[in-house]
């Protein structure tokens, strides 16, 4: 793995990767997805103009993990020119918040109008099916959150103080309107942020629900807050790959992806109506 590109975390993002990127999308970006565990597949639903390695570009952080290919990929669907993160990296890898933040932050230097951040998650909420999307519509971050805190609130110069909520409600209701025109099922909840690379344990699972949470993942909260701090609107779906209704369980990363790759049909239906509707 390549420390060197966890930069430092007052420093701007490296000009020659903003460069980089923005000779890659060639014109400017209506949106950003940032394609999750499992996810990638609604790339296969869109017109692509243009793909790479995300090893092609300088100081761009190499991902580890089975079922984020680390790829950046210039698209077209609804009118809208899309660029598409495919994988991502967590802080469990060895990567500090100037990069597990990574997407929100290039999105935002390259002036695209909106984020739209996928993920698998594990469901906590009784009621919730594995398959199921999940709006998120707040967040928990416990304070000893590995990458978290202080060191999120410090990106120096491309960065403005969190002011505002995390989630536009104007923007949350589209989300629901597209939901509702693509009859997807659209549950809605908080997020949880976990450091990981271990699944939740059953103490942790009794708190978050103790605190209201109803899923819980290792990723997505960091380029959540870094896009809200940029003035960059985001909206952040979570698939629900399962659900933790017993005492004990056991939960691997192969089951993880193949239930993000069944609910990835849904995923894309949502993500196109509600492109219609941006």
């Amino acid at each position: 793995m390549n420390h060197s590109a966890n930069m430092h975390l007052r420093a701007p993002l490296p000009a020659d990767l903003i460069d980089a990127v923005r000779a890659f999308t060639r014109g400017d970006i209506d949106a950003a997805i940032v394609l999750g565990s499992g996810l990638g597949g609604f790339a296969e639903t869109v017109e692509i103009i243009d793909e790479r390695a995300t090893e092609d570009f300088p100081g761009y952080p190499a991902s580890t993990i089975a079922g984020h290919d680390g790829r950046l990929l210039v698209a077209h669907a609804q009118g809208k020119r899309l660029l598409l993160f495919q994988g991502r990296v967590h802080g469990y890898e060895g990567y500090g918040p100037a990069m597990t933040a990574l997407p929100a932050r290039l999105a935002a230097a390259l002036g695209a109008g909106l984020l739209i951040v996928t993920n698998a998650a594990g469901g906590l909420d009784p009621s919730f099916d594995a398959g199921d999307l999940m709006l998120i519509s707040d967040l928990l971050v416990l304070p000893a959150a590995r990458g978290m805190g202080a060191e999120l609130q410090d990106f120096g110069t491309d960065a403005q103080p969190l002011t505002r909520p995390l989630f536009d409600p104007l923007l949350l209701d589209t989300a629901r309107r597209a939901a509702a025109d693509a009859g997807i099922p659209l549950r809605e909840g908080t997020y949880g942020f976990c450091s990981g690379p271990t699944y939740e344990t059953r103490a942790e699972i009794a708190f978050f629900r103790l605190a209201g949470v109803h899923a819980a993942g290792m990723s997505t909260a960091p380029e959540i807050i870094s896009a809200s701090r940029a003035a960059l609107p985001v909206l952040a779906v979570s698939c629900i790959t399962n659900v933790a209704r017993t005492v004990r369980q056991a939960v691997t990363h192969e089951e993880v992806t193949r239930v993000a790759a069944q609910a990835s049909d849904d995923l894309a239906r949502f993500v196109h109506a509600l492109l219609r509707r941006i």
